[in-house]
């Protein structure tokens, strides 16, 4: 019965480490442009670890989930008089249409998880290897639709001029429900059934244990969070394009759920904050040369890239579970608690 409240208690710690950041940045007085990033980060994380977390099944298409949110906020919040510049074949109430952010966000959120029942239902009927294959193949139909559908996104000539809806104060906390919610999730019976079929799902299926649904009900749930984060994304960058949400954004992202660890909601606040960081830091040499005698390169394009697999591999190699590993900070701090008592 209070299950919900100490998981929502459980994930206070980690949503603690966010408000300090979000703090910092208040104190700071300097650009939140960066921290809105990192947010929005988090959201986009935890939305994967919510699914692939639990399931086991690694989710290489949650970008097209996050871009089918971005384009209908930003569709929706888009100035009517740019809509008929940019897309005059929009049918009219979508070329009227002005709705408020928070309401924008919500249609973001209810396409992110509609998209994501229509897929899961055929999509998650699959196992293994040829699960992973198929999220895959959700993500390249994506693309082609974002980039070929151009009366309704522009294709690769992208959405521009969209209203910087978000804040810091917004984007923090969408990251701290987000947080909440993937927790509270992770607990629930769906959560733990999900887990336990981790392993060997013929043999929890064979116990009885809807597998199957329970796979569509995380998945479900994964692109509500990815739809509202795609939002986000769209009114924080102010432009958006069909290589917003293809393959280098979704290596980024499979390198934030793997460094920071796959099995808990504080790995992916720890892995979206490592590699933001590392983002940040890097992508200002892309632009440098490097002297190595009689070797020149002119330019260190695809640095971060770069950086970004050197982080992973370290990571697998010394850490496989990840840095913050299979338990929540709370449980390890209970664990460690009761040792001592013990």
């Amino acid at each position: 019965m209070w299950w919900p409240l100490r998981s929502a208690v459980g994930a206070a710690l980690v949503c603690a480490g966010l408000v300090v950041v979000a703090a910092w940045g208040w104190a700071s007085g300097g650009d939140h442009s960066k921290l809105t990033h990192f947010f929005i980060n988090v959201t986009i994380v935890v939305a994967l670890q919510s699914f692939s977390g639990n399931s086991g099944i690694l989710s290489f298409g949650h970008m097209a989930l996050f871009g089918a949110g971005a384009y209908v906020a930003g569709i929706l919040t888009l100035d009517p008089a740019l809509k008929s510049t940019y897309l005059p074949s929009l049918p009219h109430f979508l070329q009227d249409a002005n709705p408020r952010w928070w309401i924008a966000l919500a249609l973001a959120a209810a396409a992110g998880g509609a998209l994501a029942l229509l897929s899961g239902v055929p999509i998650l009927r699959l196992d293994g290897a040829s699960a992973v294959i198929a999220i895959l193949a959700l993500l390249l139909i994506a693309d082609v639709v974002f980039g070929a559908w151009t009366g309704v996104t522009r294709g690769g000539a992208g959405l521009i001029g969209l209203p910087p809806e978000v804040t810091m104060t917004r984007a923090l906390a969408f990251a701290l429900a987000a947080v909440v919610v993937a927790r509270v999730f992770k607990d629930s019976k769906t959560g733990l059934l999900l887990r336990a079929s981790r392993e060997d799902a013929f043999s929890a299926a064979s116990v009885g244990v809807a597998v199957r649904a329970y796979r569509v009900r995380a998945w479900v749930l994964s692109g509500v969070i990815a739809g509202a984060a795609g939002a986000l994304f769209a009114w924080w960058i102010g432009t958006i394009s069909p290589t917003d949400f293809f393959l280098a954004p979704t290596f980024a992202l499979i390198v934030m759920f793997i460094v920071g660890g796959k099995g808990t909601v504080a790995g992916a606040v720890v892995g979206a904050a490592l590699v933001t960081l590392v983002q940040e830091q890097v992508r200002g040499y892309e632009d440098s040369s490097l002297h190595l005698g009689v070797i020149t390169f002119h330019r260190l394009t695809g640095l971060t890239q770069l950086v970004l697999v050197l982080m992973i591999l370290l990571v697998m190699y010394a850490r496989p579970e990840g840095i913050v590993g299979r338990e929540e900070p709370d449980e390890a701090i209970v664990r460690f608690l009761r040792g001592r008592t013990a």
